[in-house]
């Protein structure tokens, strides 16, 4: 059996095994669900956006990027999603015309293909990168397929995903010595900063951070990101970059609650890594192109619990992002117990294979161990953001709306119902407006502009079981109703 590992990996059909297997991981939750693609994002922000496509020209796609940031523009929520990722858009808007298939189509094929181009991109990085053994970054990269954090990321996460294997295709060219090794290097740093703001970030520390520690190419270094740094600037401003958790600076469900922070930042932390934690500690080493990197995600991840006034914002993200380091990390740690020997192949199997087996459980929802609450970690990846048991009840409610909504009339959507609503409601946006709000936000703003547009008919699209001030259920479907603002109903 050791002597086949050796066979496979001489005929170099390793990086064709490491595409395959994370391709077909990611595939097996699209594969039981065929009616929609999984993920939050997914349906929230890039169906919704894909669906204006045939109205859009691809410069028009590509320049909202660089428009100024509508946050608190509620009627604008598709610019700031170009804005967020135009790299990934631009893509898909060239998939959508060249092939006219249908969003859904198309997204449930590019989440497995993504996830399978990133383990291999991850691959080559420890190959040629970090320059690891090749059975020991095969391990690595298998490692690394498998664990939640990761499965997590290609969830929904796609311009994250588009991003990272930018990231670690210049990091690996960082790294080589080919004639055109500094113009790829600014052409990929482009391409990661275009994919997804953070990770270019990411990727300037961790280049520049090389360069520092390792005392040469500082100059060469800077002017090849410098493009890259000019459009992260452009893109960035001005977004707030900082939280202020304890005065309210942070999202809704946390601002003023550190104990809530805190829980989550622990409840995260621990179903990412707690499996993998003994094989990163005892494999940990220095490394001057990954302690730039780890530096910042542990900053990104930890800050709000050591300074909740002034914190990097977005710590779940951070906290995803540290599988990357972590399971260079733990192969190392897999040496280090001597997993690699050759008497002990098999113990190297056996834990390789109870990774194997969490990983397919909860790509496939058989199973998981995923049980603690927390703000960003699915319990697994058979999720949308709905339940699946509640699309036929919104499909249904919205033909009622179709049939009876008053005419110039508007709906409050909050995030997660947004792109059901552009989908099932046929007088979305001619009309009747659709109005969105943020998860886990009350409808508020959405409401005020509503009003401050005119509008006479108000509807909201929430759960059964709420009780909203002046608002008056007029249709319901099991757990799914349609709202009606009714100020007068808080008179009487």
């Amino acid at each position: 059996m050791h002597r086949l590992f050796d066979i496979v990996a001489s005929h170099k059909l390793l990086y064709l095994s490491v595409f395959l297997v994370s391709t077909m991981l990611r595939g097996i939750p699209e594969l039981l669900v065929p009616q929609y693609p999984i993920g939050y994002e997914t349906i929230t922000y890039y169906a919704p956006a894909m669906m204006t496509f045939s109205k859009r020209s691809l410069l028009d796609v590509f320049a909202n990027a660089f428009q100024a940031s509508p946050l608190a523009n509620v009627d604008q929520p598709l610019l700031k999603t170009f804005r967020a990722g135009p790299l990934f858009y631009v893509l898909m808007w060239l998939v959508s015309v060249f092939t006219e298939a249908h969003a859904y189509s198309i997204l449930k094929v590019v989440g497995p293909l993504l996830y399978g181009c990133l383990a291999v991109s991850f691959f080559v990085f420890l190959k040629r990168g970090l320059d690891v053994d090749g059975k020991m970054a095969f391990v690595a990269a298998l490692l690394l397929i498998f664990q939640v954090a990761a499965l997590r990321e290609s969830w929904d996460r796609f311009r994250n995903v588009l991003g990272l294997i930018f990231a670690f295709a210049t990091l690996t060219t960082l790294r080589s010595d080919g004639r055109f090794k500094w113009s790829l290097v600014t052409g990929l740093a482009v391409l990661t900063a275009l994919s997804r703001q953070y990770i270019g970030l990411v990727l300037f520390v961790a280049v520049l951070g090389f360069a520092f520690l390792e005392r040469k190419d500082r100059t060469a270094s800077l002017i090849a990101l410098a493009p890259a740094l000019a459009v992260f600037t452009v893109m960035v401003y001005p977004t707030k970059l900082w939280w202020n958790v304890v005065a309210g600076g942070a999202p809704p469900h946390y601002s003023g609650n550190y104990l809530s922070v805190l829980q989550d930042v622990s409840s995260i932390f621990a179903v990412c890594y707690i499996p993998l934690l003994p094989f990163v500690v005892k494999g940990f080493k220095r490394d001057r192109l990954l302690d730039p990197m780890l530096s910042l995600l542990l900053l990104g991840s930890f800050s709000v619990i050591v300074s909740p006034w002034f914190a990097v914002r977005g710590y779940q993200r951070w906290l995803i992002l540290l599988v990357f380091p972590f399971g260079v990390y733990a192969a190392e740690g897999f040496n280090r117990f001597h997993l690699f020997d050759k008497h002990n192949f098999r113990k190297l199997v056996a834990v390789l294979l109870i990774f194997m087996v969490v990983g397919v459980g909860y790509s496939s929802g058989a199973f998981s161990y995923v049980a603690l609450p927390n703000s960003w970690v699915p319990t697994n990846l058979v999720q949308s953001s709905i339940a699946w048991s509640q699309i036929d009840d919104v499909k249904d409610i919205f033909e009622w709306l179709d049939e009876n909504a008053i005419t110039d009339s508007s709906i409050l959507s909050e995030e997660r119902f947004y792109g059901w609503t552009l989908i099932y409601l046929k007088r979305a946006n001619n009309d009747v407006e659709v109005i969105p709000y943020g998860a886990n936000s009350p409808p508020d703003p959405a409401l005020e502009k509503a009003l401050s547009d005119g509008f006479r008919c108000i509807y909201l699209i929430w759960y059964t079981d709420s009780s909203l001030e002046n608002f008056q259920i007029v249709y319901s479907q099991n757990s799914v109703s349609i709202f009606r603002y009714e100020p007068q109903a808080a008179q009487f």
